[in-house]
């Protein structure tokens, strides 16, 4: 598939009206907004790049690339990151890689096709609609965001490597540790979500993600249990990195 061929559109900024007084026509008091709409329009152009990178990247021996596969998982990433421009994101969470049942299915990080079906994004981004086939489940997707619901303002969600590494076990799909190769690649990508969020707080999820953090050189500033194994202690620490 040539992924460049399939644009991904975005719900343009809705128009902002200045109040007005009794008998004034209302007036788009758009002057205030002429920097935000220009740094969104650029924001969206670097998002549709980094996508684009991500999608034309085949080489890797099982590994699935859904993003390649599905536009669905390239739309809803995008709007993902669009809505995040607007909710100015204060910390990103980093995991190690896609689940099978999880991101693989929805495009969007630490989420399954049951937390989007079910809302569970909807506090955070109201204006958002994200595109859901089915109604996978995931454990890590379901404790995350049962937490990030405390959260005032919503955290970028990311991988080391943001591709889905797998191996067959009896004929069924399983998921795997990525490879040296792939963290390296995943890296370089990891750093331009990051610019793409300056000044944000780094914090690894899991112990995969911590190693590989340290062994590519990303500085964090906490480091998470992962709640695919520990959920109460993940609950635990969470609570307390959101209470401070």
């Amino acid at each position: 598939m040539d992924v460049q061929k399939e644009p991904i559109k975005l719900k343009a900024t809705d128009k902002r009206v200045q109040p007005c007084g009794e008998g004034d026509s209302p007036k788009v008091n758009d002057s205030w907004l002429h920097l935000e709409v220009a740094e969104e329009e650029n924001f969206n152009k670097k998002v549709h790049a980094l996508i684009r990178s991500i999608a034309s990247k085949q080489d890797f021996p099982s590994v699935n690339n859904f993003y390649a596969e599905s536009v669905h998982c390239r739309t809803n990433l995008a709007k993902y990151f669009n809505a995040l421009f607007w909710s100015k994101p204060k910390v990103i969470f980093i995991g190690e890689a896609p689940g099978v049942r999880g991101c693989a299915l929805t495009g969007t990080p630490f989420t399954s096709e049951r937390i989007l079906r079910g809302g569970r994004l909807n506090r955070h981004f109201p204006r958002t609609s994200f595109y859901v086939e089915g109604n996978s489940y995931e454990g890590s997707a379901h404790y995350f965001w049962e937490t990030i619901d405390l959260m005032t303002a919503p955290p970028v969600l990311w991988n080391v490597f943001p591709l889905h590494p797998y191996k067959i076990v009896q004929g069924v799909m399983k998921n795997r540790t990525p490879k040296s190769a792939e963290k390296k690649w995943g890296r370089e990508i990891l750093q331009q979500v990051m610019d793409l969020f300056p000044n944000v707080q780094v914090v690894s999820v899991g112990n995969n993600a911590k190693d590989a953090c340290a062994t590519l050189g990303i500085i964090t500033t906490g480091h998470i249990i992962h709640p695919a194994y520990h959920a109460n202690e993940f609950r635990e620490q969470m609570r307390s990195f959101i209470t401070g």
